[in-house]
């Protein structure tokens, strides 16, 4: 049996009774975490015209547009809550697919939900099979489709999409089949949109091509098979030629749990994953040894060698291009000591103060993490900062951890990631909305119907502010 074929069975077929005890927190965990990012972007210029866009074209249906008051169809909810929550570049990441699962499943899943009313254990188990897609086939192609240009959360985050609706929906092996072959074929995202507003499109582009997919495959839409193993499919398309080896993939579908091994990691800081670990070694070198941006002559630093393909651009000139830039996210952390979303504006990356310390910054290949493999944690985001004052004097941090914020304290959401949660939160909704939102995510296992889960989201800003 082929490798689409044995995913799709496994996706047909796996239960919320033979999932591990733990992928409940986990899953509550991701949804706290995709619904802070979301939030976190409500209030920017440009998904307001995702949102005209959205409103002129998708206008009749159950939809919950996030931090909105109007309702739309399920797919213009996808395209909307998908960009929305990779707005900020403020997302959860898994280590196999090298990409952002949540803020692509999440939006086709809940939007899902609201048409058919899944039970919360249902949505546990889409999310799960959802995740277990993206980073088992991200193994198939990864790091190639990055070398070759491509977007790994829009092109694997269709399958994965594709995937939890298939299975929020009941579908049988074959129809989920037919569901990840449409959405094998949707997915595209392409890398030198990198740092404009057609990054987080990508999301938002991805979580509707996958719930189309499932949809259609639900009414008896049929296609070819094999679409990613195929001589001419997926994989060998999206690796150069060069795939995994999809025979020790298959077997491995499941056993263990990517959202258990390695897992998913949530962000501290609203920029790209790979600057987290240096931004957490600035702020400590700032606290600890009194650096100051005026006394430093020049800072190196020391990372794997694929960061040369998420954080190239080192003058950037819009605060979109600024999460994907470390010499702007290095230096505005030391100016400011910290980063946060309000950092990231078009006027601040033009600060001068940052500028000057930004052209301070090199960025070099670390000898000791040259052969850690990307998809098998986190030591391969690690990175060490080498900071050398004027006075002669060098200070440097290694950080090969704690740079995520902590997801689960035993079953329950870490007071941190709900910290996170509020903070954002609070840039659009009322305390008490906030309260019931975290409520419906700690009880979400025992919802018997998913269809209203959002609705404390909806919120009127306008209304708000004239009254």
């Amino acid at each position: 049996m082929g490798f689409t074929k044995t995913l799709a069975q496994w996706i047909a077929g796996v239960e919320y009774e033979s999932l591990p005890p733990e992928v409940t927190p986990w899953v509550k965990a991701a949804v706290t975490d995709y619904l802070a990012v979301a939030l976190a972007g409500c209030p920017s210029q440009g998904i307001e015209i995702v949102k005209r866009h959205v409103l002129a074209e998708y206008a009749r249906g159950k939809g919950t547009l996030i931090g909105e008051p109007e309702r739309v169809s399920a797919e213009g909810a996808a395209l909307f809550n998908g960009t929305l929550s990779h707005w900020e570049e403020y997302d959860d990441a898994t280590y196999g697919m090298s990409g952002h699962p949540s803020v692509v499943i999440m939006p086709a899943l809940f939007a899902a939900a609201e048409i058919f009313g899944a039970a919360g254990r249902d949505f546990v188990t889409a999310y799960a099979a959802g995740v277990e897609v993206c980073a088992k086939v991200g193994r198939l192609v990864n790091p190639q489709s990055i070398v070759l240009g491509y977007h790994p959360t829009a092109i694997l985050g269709t399958l994965g999409a594709a995937a939890a609706v298939a299975k929020i929906c009941k579908l049988d092996a074959r129809q989920t089949e037919t569901a990840l072959g449409i959405a094998a074929s949707h997915s595209s995202g392409l890398r030198p949109h990198m740092g404009s507003m057609v990054k987080p499109l990508h999301a938002g582009l991805a979580s509707r091509g996958g719930l189309a997919a499932a949809m259609l495959a639900r009414e008896g839409f049929v296609g070819a098979e094999n679409l990613i193993e195929g001589k001419h499919g997926f994989a060998n398309a999206f690796s150069g030629g060069k795939p995994g080896d999809f025979e020790a993939l298959a077997a491995r579908i499941g056993k263990p749990l990517e959202i258990l091994d390695p897992g998913i990691a949530f962000k501290i800081f609203p920029s790209n994953f790979h600057t987290q670990a240096g931004v957490v070694a600035v702020l400590q070198m700032a606290k600890a040894e009194g650096v100051k941006p005026a006394e430093v002559e020049s800072i190196r630093c020391l990372a794997n060698h694929m960061i040369q393909h998420s954080l190239w651009n080192a003058n950037p000139r819009t605060g979109l291009e600024g999460k994907l830039s470390l010499h702007f996210c290095i230096a505005a952390a030391l100016v400011d000591g910290q980063l946060e979303v309000e950092q990231f504006r078009d006027e601040r990356v033009r600060d001068p103060l940052i500028r000057e310390l930004m052209g301070r910054l090199t960025i070099e290949p670390h000898p000791a993490m040259a052969k850690l493999d990307f998809t098998k944690g986190r030591d391969f985001l690690g990175m060490e900062v080498i900071i050398k004052l004027k006075s002669g004097r060098t200070v440097s941090r290694h950080i090969t951890s704690g740079f995520s914020v902590p997801a689960l304290d035993g079953a329950r959401l870490h007071p941190e990631l709900i910290a996170k949660f509020v903070r954002n939160a609070k840039r659009v909704l009322p305390d008490r909305r906030i309260d019931e939102c975290i409520d419906r995510i700690e009880r979400l296992d025992a919802s018997s119907a998913m269809a209203d889960f959002l609705e404390p989201l909806r919120h009127d800003r306008r209304a708000q502010r004239n009254s």
